[in-house]
Formats: structure tokens, C-alpha cells, sequence
């Protein structure tokens, strides 16, 4: 999902290091924090945040082998996910350490 993203914007494919540890950490922290102001909770944050990563693990894995049938999809589910596990860290900690200020508290009320 997000690599298709990343090619659609640059018109070509990104290095693997900026996909997971710049592009991908900002536009999920963007979309994380909008979605906490909108819904007022800090807990959607770390939820959100898993279930993108989870469901672009998932179509990825569906891209590399949907030829092969379902057991070859769900059994690279699992290393996939555990491989971006270290990307998912940031982005759950920079979108939780905004939505955790005092100034997003305070001026969007959030809870």
C-alpha cells in the first residue's frame, strides 16, 4: 500500500531505508494525530497504528504470492509484520509523544 503510494508521489520506487524509517513513519503520524483530534482519544493512536501496518503487511504479502494460495500468504504474514515491527515503533512513538503534549490536550482536548 504504501510502497504503491510512494511510487505514485516520486514516479519512482523509493530505497527500502527511507520507506520504512522517513516516508512511512511521517505519513502515519499525520494520519494518526488528525484521527486522535477528530475522535478526541489518545488510545485510538497505537491501535491505529498497528492495524495500517497489519493490513499493508497483508496486502503486500497478497501481491507477492496470491498466485500460491492462501497458506503461502499467511505464512509471510507473520515474518512481514515482525519485519516492520522496528519501523512501527517509531511511528507509534512520535504519534503518541504529539498526541501526549500539553499543547494537543489544551488547545484540541484530546483525552
Amino acid at each position: 500500500m504504501f510502497n504503491d503510494l510512494a511510487f505514485r508521489i516520486f514516479g519512482d520506487a523509493l530505497d527500502p531505508f527511507y520507506q520504512l524509517f522517513v516516508f512511512e513513519p511521517i505519513l502515519i503520524t499525520v494520519i494518526a494525530v488528525i484521527l486522535s483530534m477528530i475522535l478526541k482519544k489518545s488510545w485510538i493512536v497505537p491501535v491505529f497504528v498497528i492495524v495500517i501496518n497489519l493490513i499493508d503487511v497483508t496486502l503486500y504479502s497478497m501481491y507477492l504470492h496470491g498466485a500460491e494460495g492462501m497458506g503461502a500468504i499467511i505464512m509471510d504474514i507473520f515474518p512481514l509484520f515482525f519485519a516492520k515491527f522496528f519501523s512501527m515503533f517509531y511511528e507509534l512513538v512520535l504519534s503518541y509523544l504529539i498526541v501526549k503534549s500539553p499543547f494537543m490536550h489544551n488547545k484540541f482536548g484530546i483525552a
